[in-house]
């Protein structure tokens, strides 16, 4: 006779988005190295068969809780786009690194796993998509500020790279109490603002004969409708 796993209460789909969000109780309580099926598990109150029933490992489990976070990550970018309301490239392209260092410090668990490619099923299908699809978002917009006449000469790359570098460090130097002890701007979103501006003004619009220009046709990224990624659990 087969056992099945005990599932007081939860129907299939809802216990595995229960035991998924239940990772970021454990991260935030005990640290990722004490997260595993059976600790979420009894988070959510169920039995550790319950929670294989639905992830084979602990990596899987990482894998789901941090394609979630890279679907939300992009939600937070396109909200503070909306917010904006910006007129031209770089003006998204400060919105979108807002939105990174809003998600990233109200989320710092879910951050820190989301980056951590060592205990992560990295190939997974889902996990790609979802981390291909938030860094579009700044791809979309760096073309878009080429396209605009912000770039010159600058490689389209660098410049990316060099702007997910800044608003990632810049998150991560805050999320471990370094940065803090160290400057007198004590709210993190105004820094984050300062610092984006500081890229922005520096890197595009210094020198650049558009740096005036405004307007223009609408980016598709500033379409919401068309680019709302849908969370897949």
């Amino acid at each position: 006779m087969t056992v099945k796993p005990h599932v007081r209460g939860y129907h299939h789909g809802d216990l595995k988005v229960a035991l998924v969000d239940a990772v970021e109780q454990v991260v935030r309580k005990r640290g990722v190295g004490h997260v595993s099926l059976r600790a979420v598990a009894r988070q959510v109150g169920v039995t550790h068969a319950a929670s294989a029933h639905h992830f084979e490992n602990k990596a899987g489990l990482l894998t789901a809780f941090a394609t979630q976070g890279y679907l939300q990550l992009a939600e937070a970018v396109l909200a503070a786009i909306d917010e904006a309301q910006p007129l031209d490239g770089p003006s998204v392209l400060e919105a979108v690194g807002r939105g990174y260092i809003r998600f990233a410090l109200a989320n710092p668990g879910r951050f820190e796993v989301m980056f951590r490619l060592d205990i992560l099923n990295a190939d997974d299908a889902d996990f790609v998509a979802a981390s291909d699809s938030a860094y579009s978002l700044l791809m979309s917009t760096i073309a878009r500020c080429q396209s605009e006449g912000f770039l010159g000469r600058k490689d389209p790359e660098v410049v990316a790279v060099a702007a997910w570098s800044m608003v990632h460090g810049l998150a991560a130097l805050w999320i471990s109490g370094r940065l803090e002890e160290r400057v007198g701007e004590k709210d993190p979103h105004r820094l984050a603002d300062r610092v984006s501006r500081l890229y922005v003004d520096s890197v595009l619009r210094a020198g650049t004969v558009s740096g005036s220009r405004q307007g223009g046709e609408p980016n598709a990224l500033t379409r919401r409708s068309t680019l709302r990624p849908t969370i897949r659990r």
